[in-house]
């Protein structure tokens, strides 16, 4: 029998399952709600290469419009019993927009679906055979993936609305090049 996992240690389930609602209304991994700032969290680490290029593309009337992965020392790698083997955390505009988790082998893919499935009720969209599970809520995407071949496991939350802001900011960058021809 696979022990009750909770997400993070704020966050806690009553005995009945969540729903795509619960989902949208976390918004967020472990205290961090998306779309908070990310330079102003504190532990995160990120490339500091990729930190100094994005500081120097930064201007009052063009923000930056790229991707920056950060990571967090201080993180315990383990949601509830699962030991994780990463968290890493992705930021667009210096807002956070995902988290992605890695992990390994059979049991954590288990145990991690029946957390989210506690967590956020069954998944809407799933293919077992395939090692795929996937809740998306309004504003919020959940992806559960086992690669059988390497055995490896991610799960992502993923902001929906930075997303589509992303797409909306890629579109204008090309359009403005095409303009610039």
């Amino acid at each position: 029998m696979i022990p009750l996992l909770l997400l993070s240690s704020s966050l806690s389930f009553a005995a009945k399952e969540g729903s795509l609602k619960d989902l949208d209304k976390h918004a967020g991994f472990r205290g961090l709600k998306f779309g908070s700032k990310c330079e102003e969290v504190e532990g995160f680490k990120g490339n500091k290469e990729a930190l100094k290029a994005a500081g120097k593309l930064r201007t009052d009337k063009e923000p930056f419009m790229g991707l920056l992965q950060y990571r967090n020392p201080d993180d315990t790698l383990e949601i509830g019993e699962t030991p994780l083997l990463d968290v890493s955390y992705t930021c667009y505009r210096d807002q956070l927009m995902r988290v992605e988790m890695l992990a390994w082998g059979d049991r954590a893919v288990e145990e991690l679906r029946f957390t989210f499935t506690t967590a956020f009720g069954p998944a809407p969209t799933a293919d077992p055979d395939a090692g795929s599970w996937m809740w998306q809520g309004s504003k919020m995407l959940l992806t559960l993936h086992h690669e059988a071949a390497t055995d490896a496991v991610r799960a992502t939350f993923t902001s929906l609305e930075a997303v589509e802001q992303k797409r909306k900011d890629d579109d204008a960058a090309r359009r403005s090049a095409v303009q610039d021809l």
